[in-house]
């Protein structure tokens, strides 16, 4: 995950989002930022036309077909790096935290492999 920050602009003032990952599709020919929303971690993405090195215009995706092949590149993105937004779902882990007593995990890990199970802190 990316450590770049931009700053949006709204009507209620200006919001500090992180940059996930950036791309480009062909099949529309757009550039796309997708990103989370300061403190709320909420996902989002965005057409965006660069104008010179440090800022660019932020257009919002309107087409369904648009906004699926956006969903379709979070999903892969996520995947591929093996991070989930909102709570890891590992699929691809190792059963448990390796803490040795799985049985205390509930078979579940958080992908970082550290034992985080309460009998364990």
């Amino acid at each position: 995950m990316s450590n770049e920050y931009m700053t949006i602009t709204t009507n209620d003032g200006e919001v500090k989002c992180r940059i996930i990952f950036t791309f480009f599709s062909e099949e529309f020919n757009h550039n796309y930022v997708v990103f989370e929303y300061g403190d709320t971690k909420e996902l989002s993405a965005m057409i965006f036309t660069e104008k010179d090195g440090n800022s660019g215009n932020l257009m919002p995706i309107e087409d369904d077909s648009e906004w699926e092949m956006v969903e379709d590149a979070v999903n892969d993105y996520f995947n591929k790096h093996h991070h989930h937004h909102e709570g890891c779902h590992c699929e691809d882990c190792e059963s448990g935290c390796g803490c040795g007593d799985d049985s205390a995990c509930g078979g579940h890990c958080d992908c970082d492999h550290d034992c985080d199970c309460d009998k364990h802190e």
